[in-house]
């Protein structure tokens, strides 16, 4: 009895403890099994420069690093005992496949087959430049001592890699594994598209995304989480050009994972994302809250169960031959020799070219791997910079539910462009071949030809469902659903006298809103996206007050019968750039007569024609410091005045010199819009 009770008594204080640690919130693989120990290891090494060197990314840096804003490293993990499987990732822009091949050949010696072994970069713009990668950028204009630096960086990383991959090795033990998928939303795709074609780097908010963060962890016997690999698509390029050593976001996201949980180390792999940048950009603060993000969600998966893996069963590989455009002949090259930029130093490469193999090659030798984890996860290791239609494609022609795609691994050929890239031209389609030394564009059939490669590998095992549904990632969430939510509590906080007012008039109005939209007729106005009353990027025409007099136009089409006392218009547009200079506003007409001036504002605001029978009431809903968008309500006191039918708008710039700008979304939608916003205001 007495036995009895020490027992109980150790086994409450044991509970006690747990509960007082908070151990019994660690997460479990789902079904754990003893069958699926798995032998991991995972070892990380810093490979910091320690040496003056020029940084890969951006070719208008042309000096050495000048600081060090956050360590590098090369992080490795090994999964199997016999012949493992390895992969090794490095923070840096890009790998180049000749120094795999020569990691490869030394790692044969410990029993890892090349075919095991997948390199990959976390293609952050703020590490040093690589003996191969992007062989144009610095051809002709690095230093003796540049040249030097770039070398010595290069075979201080393949040792380094060397080591971690051993070191990896040595701390094999049995651990579980499992995976699951979460979701993050920082990637916008980067790619400016007007009228079909490519206009500049931004923000185009319905261009196609992969919000998808696969996550693997490896856990050993005691639960604690050992090794955690996470995905995202998306450039390392929050930090811009800032000539410092850094990891960008995915060394943040790794950095915080670790800081998380502290017995693991931390692998962040990149997806299809050589078109999707990280919004917002511009210094170390956006970088460390992407990186956050990513922690956050992964922590949050971890608490979860996840799905259990068996370790890898199987490594598949296959050399695609991808299509370029018929290279320009000899002539061409001759008169771009002496051009003494990056054609001219493509146009050496392609003589020599020319001299040495007698042409000029027409085809990309193009990498693929597959990792295949039994039944339950198909992992695709993609090589160089794939734009995002490669992962929304695969996910259509696969079982998305199964499936991790990977880019920037095993090798660095440059952009990998879709037929849709190729159509709407730019930058990773056509101009930016030359820093990755190509005679030119690929062809679109280089799209069917990468899929072609990868459904061969995985279609058997891994191929979609009939009828499976669509992957909920590839598109930007819209904003549009929470900002009614948003004004409904606004409408509950205390207001202002000119709030209040504004909010009266809002209310008055709607019931008398004319059921028709705004439809854009003619003038002087711009096209470019913004930020509509919800937040979401949309496209809009605007003016400016850069010059006296620009004008835009458009109508509401109506039958004068269904008039009533009152009459109010509704539309959807934004103002914006507060900070310049006031230059007299804009001018708005009705039907050419009863002006209103009215100018930017970020705050609700109510504007009168001259003789006080026009109201312009504007009501903000989405707004920055600089900037805004919202809903703008035309209350007609004496709609007899006006015409039988289409009421036309006009609003011109009364100034000039200033980028304070007024716009007209698109698209309107204003009756569906109008619903939501009555319901908002009960």
């Amino acid at each position: 009895m007495k036995i009895l009770s020490v027992k109980i008594f150790r086994d409450i204080r044991l509970f006690g403890l747990i509960i007082l640690c908070g151990l019994w919130k660690l997460p479990t693989i789902a079904n754990p099994d003893s069958e699926l120990n798995v032998q991991v290891g995972v070892a990380k090494v810093d490979v910091t420069p320690r040496e003056p060197v020029v940084l890969a990314g951006y070719g208008g840096r042309t000096k050495e690093f000048d600081g060090i804003d956050s360590s590098l490293w090369a992080r490795c993990m090994v999964i199997g005992r016999n012949e493992p499987a390895v992969i090794v990732v490095v923070d840096n822009c890009g790998v180049p496949g000749k120094l795999r091949s020569l990691l490869a050949k030394r790692l044969s010696k410990r029993g890892i087959p090349e075919k095991n072994l997948v390199v990959a970069a976390t293609h952050t713009h703020n590490a040093p430049n690589l003996r191969g990668y992007a062989p144009i950028l610095w051809a002709g204009r690095a230093s003796p001592d540049q040249e030097k630096g770039i070398d010595n960086y290069t075979n201080f990383l393949i040792n380094k890699m060397e080591t971690v991959v051993v070191e990896a090795l040595k701390k094999r033990e049995p651990m579980q594994l499992g995976w699951s998928r979460g979701m993050v939303q920082f990637g916008g795709n980067r790619r400016l598209i007007r009228e079909g074609k490519w206009a500049g780097f931004g923000f185009q908010r319905n261009g196609p995304v992969d919000h998808s963060l696969p996550v693997l962890v490896a856990r050993d016997v005691k639960g604690n989480a050992r090794a955690v690999w996470a995905n995202y698509a998306c450039h390392c390029t929050t930090v811009g050009s800032r000539n410092h050593v850094g990891g960008d976001w995915a060394g943040y996201a790794n950095e915080m994972i670790e800081k998380e949980f502290k017995s693991a180390v931390s692998l962040m792999t990149i997806g299809c994302g050589a078109d999707v940048g990280p919004q917002p950009s511009g210094g170390l603060g956006d970088a460390k809250k992407h990186g956050s993000s990513i922690a956050k969600e992964v922590k949050s998966l971890l608490e979860k169960e996840m799905i259990p893996l068996p370790g890898v069963t199987s490594v598949t590989g296959s050399t695609a031959k991808l299509p370029l455009m018929k290279p320009s002949p000899r002539k061409h090259w001759d008169a771009q020799k002496s051009a003494g930029n990056f054609h001219g130093e493509l146009a050496k490469e392609m003589l020599s070219q020319l001299d040495s193999n007698g042409k000029i090659s027409s085809e990309v030798d193009y990498p693929i791997q597959s990792w295949k984890f039994g039944d339950r996860l198909a992992m695709v290791f993609l090589a160089g910079e794939v734009v995002v239609d490669y992962s929304v494609r695969l996910n259509r022609e696969l079982d998305w539910k199964r499936l991790w795609i990977s880019a920037w691994s095993n090798d660095m050929p440059g952009y990998i462009p879709s037929k849709r890239v190729l159509k709407e031209g730019g930058y990773e389609a056509e101009f930016s071949q030359v820093y990755y030394g190509l005679p030119g564009p690929y062809l679109p059939e280089v799209e069917d030809t990468v899929v072609a490669a990868v459904t061969d590998l995985l279609k058997k095992d891994f191929g979609a469902k009939e009828n499976q549904e669509t992957a909920p990632f590839h598109r930007f969430p819209s904003l549009e659903p929470a900002i009614f939510k948003r004004i409904a509590s606004w409408l509950k906080e205390p207001k202002s006298e000119k709030e209040k007012a504004v909010v009266k008039k809002v209310r008055e109005g709607i019931g008398s809103v004319i059921p028709t939209s705004a439809k854009m007729i003619s003038g002087q106005g711009q096209r470019t996206e913004w930020h509509n009353f919800s937040g979401d990027f949309v496209e809009r025409t605007f003016i400016r007050q850069s010059e006296k007099g620009v004008r835009m136009s458009w109508t509401f089409p109506f039958n004068k019968e269904k008039r009533k006392e009152t009459m109010t218009l509704c539309f959807v547009g934004g103002l914006g750039w507060k900070t310049e200079p006031e230059t007299g506003g804009f001018r708005m007409l009705i039907n050419g007569k009863d002006p209103i001036q009215f100018d930017v504002t970020t705050s609700p605001a109510i504007w009168l024609s001259s003789d006080k029978s026009i109201e312009l009431i504007y009501l903000p809903t989405w707004s920055s410091s600089l900037d805004s968008g919202g809903f703008f309500f035309v209350h007609i006191l004496n709609p007899d005045d006006q015409e039988k039918t289409n009421i036309k708008i006009s609003v011109s710039s009364l100034g000039e010199g200033s980028m304070r700008w007024f716009a007209l979304d698109s698209e309107q939608k204003i009756m569906n819009r109008l619903k939501q916003l009555r319901e908002a205001f009960k």
